[in-house]
């Protein structure tokens, strides 16, 4: 049984057949229920169900056990609680002959996590005279506040995409395409703010990974253990990452970062999740460089590949520096040559537009006066570019404008700035990062979150627009299957989960916990999935699970009506299968509550 709040009921339909009384046809079923509940309280997530079957009445029970379930009998009906597996019934006949007036049966199932108190009763009339009632309880063991959810995501029941995620904090994006997915990297600024009260990013040695196929549900692939890998640093911050190819023609993915202030390190993978190994034992390039040394930092890489499979590095900080890379995607192809950089601060990137190399960095604070680089100077701490068709001569390249101000200019607060350019799907993408989710975890130390948004980007002449950076953020692209495989690790939005690593690479499983330090742990945890195309129609879910608790799917709303309730019961991953309360068809916002232990991994559902 569906049960709800407010307005308890279910319909359904069925024929009793009597054995000793065939001339007394069941005519109809009438389910009355009364919820004891309170309607400020969260929707229950377990409860008994009643189907239809020849001679008894069937009761599934949310519980993984029906070791709690007890019934008892008036009059001269018989009854028997019958056990299979996980799966229970009731079989309700007459003890004998002809039975007129009304009887009961009473079944009682043990407490229950959601924390609410509920019962129904079933009342079954034939058309002469018999009468049978079905009373069920099922009281509550813990009460489910919804202020013990420990943050209030900005985007969970919204129609906002930004920030990209909002159980961490992630900052200097950067991002490789790969099989239809996009794969975003990012500073693992969370890392900070675990360790420390300010962003000041030397405890930072791990990078942030998510990944998408619709710009607005996002997977978290956990993150890159920079500091185990590559031993001898001492940060790393601001990834830029490529995909070339091997020598066999297999993909070979190269992940620059800035290690501190003082060099640019390199890791590769064979998968954009990894895992990833370092190719050297020490900095790529470091303020040991006789050609760079003394130029100010040597970080926040930015790496391209061209049409001719030629890979590029650009890094600096006060002075922006290029380098051809060698084949081996580790080593440099000669020394590197200065950038036309004026005013220049950090965040390097390059894009490599229809022919042009394209070089983008961010200004530093201070008066851009004079400019003498042509068009209008930028604001401080903005995003600026520079364009050539011949990338190592220092003179060819020239002033392409300010695309990206401080998001500081549009009201979402000033800081450092750094962006990735990325054509994904016949549509460009402006990659940044704001301070806008520090509300949510009640902190103001600098601790920083990704946006994307859409920008304008003429190809033939490598023009970018200018970007104008909103919570709003992007429209999707694309709607889940959920007839296919899918990781809980993935959402668009998301409150009082954590996520846990696995043995695989990039695979990450969902609990209920919460990602603000200090805060109490919250009894339930809530993972939206946007856009969910069910097309004619859903009939069953099956997940991977464990732990012990309730895992719930609800549509377009978080706190709306079960339409699958799963029980959880056992330490080892397994699946459990459920019969959807009712089809499901259409587009919908998806929700799923885990309560209490619950850890999921995957759901599917099956079609009718």
């Amino acid at each position: 049984m569906s049960w709800k709040e407010r307005n308890l009921q279910a319909e359904f339909k069925r024929e009793l057949k009597m054995r000793k009384n065939p001339f007394l046809p069941l005519v109809y079923l009438l389910l009355m229920a009364v919820a004891c509940v309170k309607a400020e309280q969260l929707p229950q997530a377990s409860g008994l169900r009643f189907l239809s079957g020849a001679n008894y009445y069937r009761a599934e029970a949310a519980p993984a056990s029906l070791d709690g379930l007890t019934f008892s009998t008036s009059g001269a009906w018989s009854a028997a609680v019958n056990y299979s597996g996980e799966a229970g019934w009731l079989s309700v006949e007459p003890s004998s002959g002809k039975q007129a007036g009304t009887h009961t049966v009473t079944l009682s199932l043990r407490g229950n996590t959601s924390g609410i108190s509920r019962c129904a009763t079933v009342v079954i009339r034939s058309g002469d005279a018999p009468q049978l009632s079905v009373k069920v309880e099922q009281e509550s063991l813990q009460r489910i506040d919804t202020d013990a959810l420990s943050i209030t995501s900005p985007k969970l029941g919204t129609s906002l995409a930004n920030p990209l995620v909002d159980y961490c904090f992630t900052a200097d994006p950067t991002a490789v395409e790969h099989d239809g997915r996009l794969y975003v990297y990012g500073t693992n600024d969370h890392q900070q703010y675990e360790d420390a009260e300010s962003n000041t990013y030397e405890k930072i040695k791990t990078l942030v990974v998510i990944s998408t196929d619709d710009m607005v549900n996002w997977t978290f692939h956990g993150l890159i253990p920079v500091g185990e890998i590559a031993p001898w640093i001492s940060a790393s911050w601001a990834p830029s990452v490529v995909c070339g190819k091997k020598s066999d023609g297999k993909p070979l993915f190269s992940l620059y970062f800035s290690n501190s202030g003082w060099g640019v390190g390199v890791l590769e993978a064979d998968s954009p999740v990894g895992p990833w190994r370092s190719p050297l034992s020490g900095s790529l390039i470091d303020g040991n460089n006789e050609t760079v040394k003394g130029s100010g930092n040597i970080f926040d890489p930015g790496a391209v590949i061209d049409d001719a499979g030629t890979g590029w590095l650009s890094f600096g900080g006060t002075q922006g520096w290029l380098a051809k890379l060698n084949p081996d995607m580790h080593s440099f192809d000669g020394e590197p040559v200065k950038l036309t950089s004026p005013f220049h601060f950090e965040a390097n990137e390059l894009n490599y537009i229809g022919g042009t190399y394209v070089y983008t960095y961010n200004t530093n604070w201070a008066d851009h006066s004079p400019w003498t680089w042509g068009g209008t100077a930028p604001g401080a701490c903005s995003m600026v570019c520079f364009k050539s068709t011949d990338p190592l001569s220092v003179d060819s390249w020239t002033y392409g404008g300010m695309y990206f101000k401080n998001p500081g200019y549009n009201g979402l607060g000033y800081g450092n700035n750094h962006t990735h350019l990325h054509k994904f799907r016949g549509k460009w993408y402006l990659l940044y990062h704001t301070g806008t989710l520090q509300d949510s975890f009640g902190t103001d130390g600098g601790f920083r979150c990704l946006y994307a948004s859409e920008i304008e980007v003429d190809e033939k002449t490598a023009t970018i627009g200018e970007c104008i950076p909103t919570t709003k953020g992007v429209s999707a692209i694309g709607n889940p299957d959920p007839y296919v495989v899918r990781l809980a690790s993935t959402a668009s939005a998301t409150q009082g989960v954590v996520f846990n690593e696995t043995t695989e690479a990039g695979h990450m499983t969902a609990a209920v916990g919460s990602p603000v330090k200090g805060a109490s742990a919250p009894v339930a945890g809530i993972i939206e999935v946007r856009n969910v195309d069910f097309g004619t129609g859903a009939s069953s879910v099956t997940c991977s699970v464990r732990g012990e608790g309730l895992l719930s799917f609800r549509l377009d709303s978080w706190d709306g009506t079960d339409i699958a309730t799963v029980a959880v019961s056992g330490s080892a991953w397994h699946e459990k299968s459920f019969t959807l309360f009712s089809p499901v068809s259409g587009v919908h916002t998806l929700y799923m509550v885990l309560e209490n232990g619950v850890e999921a991994d995957t759901w599917q559902f099956r079609r009718q």
